[in-house]
């Protein structure tokens, strides 16, 4: 999640950047084989506050039931004791209360606001509590991993960097004989990593915040050992989407719920950077976004930020841009008010 503090700066990136185009289906009905297609997911969230995140759960759970991604599991990237409870509440109202979860280590200094996440639990089934009910996110990561064919399983980020960074450090155990940088290296595809605005690039945004010091971790130093795709904040300002979903869903629709606590059915009331993420890392739209940077890497800039540098000897990183947001916009608000 990047919050609405870019606009401005991203606004002026925009103008300057070059966008260079590479590259909807109708909402369907529920049914078909449960996560038995599509790419092999992770997703790594700061569920609690920002409509993108909530909304990004939604979608997976939609796509997991038609097929278009295999949902593995889900953690949480941010210290809150019932982010997991709300995650599942969600899941559990689409069907897939099966779906494993993690909470991140130190969760339960419940040091970050709730948000909308009390009222999923209060409001919605759900099987799971608190963090208490699920394991850390860094062992369900390995255990997971474990279990996949080699390269292919993609991790769709988009909050904190904290789970990743300690992924990278676990030692061997918990499912695999492999340490953390070794085990990624052998069963993830690649990550896809929402932050960052580039190639100018700016200080650092909500995702860095929430744990600079992996941040730098994940990015600097060694770095992650996989291609990187950075869907940057410049994709989430116009995509304001889920409008419709007072009008359309149900009252106990999750994502209506969402939805009312945030804008109170009145227009959007913020972009969305995450859903974006999601759908292209999935490959789940055409021409809609393009694939820019070849040849360069994110790095740590001076003001504690991300930049991109070219040349970089990461030859597969690049970072992704909306190039037809009324087709992206339309096709996220049809996922979101499906049941």
């Amino acid at each position: 999640m990047i919050v609405a503090a870019i606009v401005s700066a991203a606004i002026a990136v925009t103008a300057a950047a070059a966008v260079t185009a590479s590259e909807s289906a109708a909402s369907a009905p529920r049914g078909g084989e449960k996560g038995k297609g599509g790419p092999r997911v992770i997703i790594d969230t700061d569920l609690s506050l920002w409509w993108d995140d909530a909304s990004t759960i939604g979608l997976a759970n939609v796509l997991h039931q038609r097929g278009k991604l295999r949902l593995l599991g889900v953690v949480s990237n941010v210290p809150n004791t019932v982010s997991v409870a709300a995650i599942d509440a969600i899941n559990t109202a689409y069907g897939h209360g099966d779906i494993p979860l993690g909470a991140v280590t130190g969760s339960e200094a419940d040091s970050f606001e709730h948000g909308y996440t009390d009222e999923l639990v209060e409001r919605l089934p759900n099987s799971v509590r608190d963090h208490d009910d699920v394991p850390q996110a860094v062992a369900l990561y390995r255990r997971l991993l474990a279990k996949q064919p080699d390269h292919s399983v993609t991790i769709v980020s988009v909050g904190g960097y904290t789970n990743l960074a300690g992924l990278l450090e676990s030692t061997r155990g918990q499912g695999s004989k492999l340490d953390g940088r070794a085990l990624v290296e052998k069963k993830v595809k690649r990550l896809v990593q929402m932050d960052g605005i580039f190639p100018g690039g700016g200080p650092a945004f909500t995702n860095q915040k929430i744990d600079l010091e992996s941040a730098n971790a994940v990015v600097g130093g060694e770095g992650w050992p996989t291609p990187i795709a950075w869907v940057d904040g410049l994709g989430g300002i116009e995509t304001k989407v889920g409008g419709t979903l007072c009008a359309t869903a149900p009252s106990e629709h999750p994502m209506r719920i969402v939805y009312e606590m945030l804008f109170a059915c009145g227009p959007p009331g913020d972009g969305n950077w995450d859903a974006p993420a999601l759908l292209y890392a999935i490959g789940d739209v055409s021409g809609v976004f393009s694939e820019e940077g070849h040849g360069g890497a994110a790095v740590i800039n001076v003001d504690g930020g991300l930049s991109w540098q070219t040349p970089s000897d990461r030859p597969d990183d690049f970072y992704v841009h909306v190039v037809d947001q009324p087709t992206l916009n339309q096709r996220i608000d049809e996922l979101l008010v499906a049941g």
